[in-house]
C-alpha cells in the first residue's frame, strides 16, 4: 500500500463514537444490560422521569447512525435507565486537507433522553410525564 492510502486510512480510522452525558438527577441506579434498554422514537404515554440527556458524536466517515444509537444505549444502560427517547440527528461536513488532495468528512450527532418509568407507590397516585 502506498503512503497516501495509508495516510487516508489513518485519518478515517482516527474517529470514534463518543458521548456527552448531562445528568439531570444524582440518584445512583445500578447499571443494566444494554439489551434491557427500550429505544423509543417518541415519548411514551405512561409517566416517566428524564434522568439524563445524551449526545453521541462521530467524525469518522464509516460510522453511521446505528453506531451512534448503540453508544446511546450503552450510556443509558450504564446510568441505570430503562428507555431512550431518540431526538434529532445532525450532520456537518467539513474538508480534510491531505498532501494528496482534499477529502470531505462529516461529523454525525444523535441526541436522546434517558428515562425511567414512574411507578406509583399506591394505586391512588399518578405521575406526570417528563420531557
Amino acid at each position: 500500500m502506498g503512503r497516501p492510502v495509508v495516510a487516508l486510512l489513518g485519518v478515517l480510522a482516527a474517529g470514534c463514537v463518543s458521548a456527552s452525558v448531562h445528568r439531570l438527577d444524582q440518584d445512583l441506579r445500578p447499571p443494566c444490560a444494554p439489551e434491557m434498554i427500550e429505544v423509543l422514537e417518541e415519548a411514551p404515554d405512561c409517566p416517566y422521569t428524564v434522568i439524563a440527556r445524551i449526545e453521541s458524536k462521530s467524525d469518522a466517515v464509516f460510522h453511521g447512525y446505528d453506531d451512534l444509537r448503540r453508544k446511546l444505549v450503552e450510556e443509558a444502560a450504564e446510568l441505570g435507565g430503562e428507555a431512550l427517547i431518540l431526538g434529532g440527528e445532525g450532520r456537518d461536513s467539513y474538508p480534510i486537507i491531505l498532501t494528496t488532495g482534499l477529502i470531505m468528512s462529516e461529523e454525525k450527532t444523535l441526541e436522546a433522553e434517558v428515562i425511567v418509568f414512574d411507578r406509583a407507590e399506591d394505586t391512588g397516585s399518578s405521575g406526570t410525564a417528563g420531557g
